[in-house]
Formats: structure tokens, sequence, C-alpha cells
């Protein structure tokens, strides 16, 4: 419904991330692709399409949006978190 109310490039990415769940990553990632001039310096438009891609298996790609993402923001607790796709630590219990 918001959607229809408000079709801004944010709530547009928020839905894509709702289509990854019932139309496949594929679908999401053709939405999302969309959307690459309103928020290509946005940083959670980064995080989510490297998210999609991984799920594609298109990790190279991936790799390059996940750089891109943690760039984007001035927020270190942000910026950290983000990070961590980078140099995600394994923990092996």
């Amino acid at each position: 419904m918001l959607l229809a109310v408000d079709p801004s490039p944010i709530v547009r990415l928020n839905w894509a991330v709702i289509v990854r769940h019932t139309d496949g990553p594929a679908r999401a990632l053709a939405l999302v692709d969309e959307l690459t001039d309103p928020l290509g310096r946005y940083h959670l438009f980064h995080a989510a399409r490297a998210a999609l891609l991984r799920d594609l298996g298109r990790t190279d790609q991936a790799r390059q949006a996940d750089e891109q993402a943690p760039k984007l923001t001035a927020d270190p607790a942000e910026r950290s978190l983000l990070a961590t796709r980078l140099h995600p630590t394994h923990d092996i219990h």
C-alpha cells in the first residue's frame, strides 16, 4: 500500500527487498537496478544490491557493491557493519 501512496526511490528499494522473498532475487535485482540513478549514492542501495548478487552467485559483482556501500555513509557504526561483509569473521564452535 505504501508503494501506491509514496513511490519514492527508498520505498521502491524496500519493495524490492520484499520481492526478493516472493519472486526471487533475479526479479528483485531488476527492480533495484532501476533505482541506480536516484540511489547510486545511497549506501543501503549498494548493500541490498550486494545481497541480491550474492543470492544469484555473482560474487565478484557482490563484492564490488559491498566495497561501495561503506564508502557512502558517514556513520562509523554503519560503515563498520557494512565492512563486515568484506571481512567476515568465521566463528567455529
